[in-house]
């Protein structure tokens, strides 16, 4: 099957970068194409203002926000991102490797959450898996999600619960 004929390709035909700093935004817009050679447009943008700009325009099936812009944290533009093309892939591309930052924009329905401090090759790998239906994922944020859940409650995390804690007639 050739890639004119994949799911991907009118999904991620156009794509858009949120990234205030020039070098970043630079990178990930030659990096994007050569992991994804469906891409034949990327836009971009160096706040949520301008991001907003481009999304009155267009409804992106693709993006990488940067969590910290200059007008504030990339939370409500995930959401908008998602909620103007239901599956769309938005992942968050930023230097933050914390709780602080991962959970609140998953929450929001980043589909991936990258780190810009690993190589090129490493980057590119992740951007792929997206092609696949998979979570685009820096190798420290997937451990930090499965320390989470790990880190649950007793109850929550028995095997099986999928995190939730068993129904009130299972204490029987």
């Amino acid at each position: 099957m050739s890639s004119a004929h994949t799911p991907t390709e009118a999904l991620f035909a156009r794509a858009l970068i949120v990234e205030d700093l020039d070098e970043p935004r630079q990178w990930l817009a030659e990096l994007l194409p050569r992991a994804l050679p469906e891409v034949r447009q990327v836009d971009t943008a160096a706040s949520l203002a301008h991001a907003r700009e481009r999304m009155a325009d267009f409804a992106y099936g693709l993006a990488l926000v940067d969590w910290g812009l200059p007008d504030g944290n990339s939370e409500e533009l995930i959401s908008e991102l998602v909620a103007a093309r239901p599956g769309a892939a938005v992942i968050v591309a930023t230097i933050h490797d914390n709780d602080t930052h991962v959970f609140p924009a998953l929450r929001a329905g980043a589909t991936g959450y990258i780190l810009k401090s690993q190589p090129s090759t490493v980057v590119v790998s992740q951007l792929q898996r997206i092609r696949l239906g998979e979570p685009a994922l820096s190798p420290s944020i997937a451990l930090r999600l499965l320390q989470h859940f790990r880190d649950l409650p007793d109850a929550a995390a028995r095997p099986g619960s999928m995190g939730r804690p068993p129904p009130a007639d299972a204490a029987a």
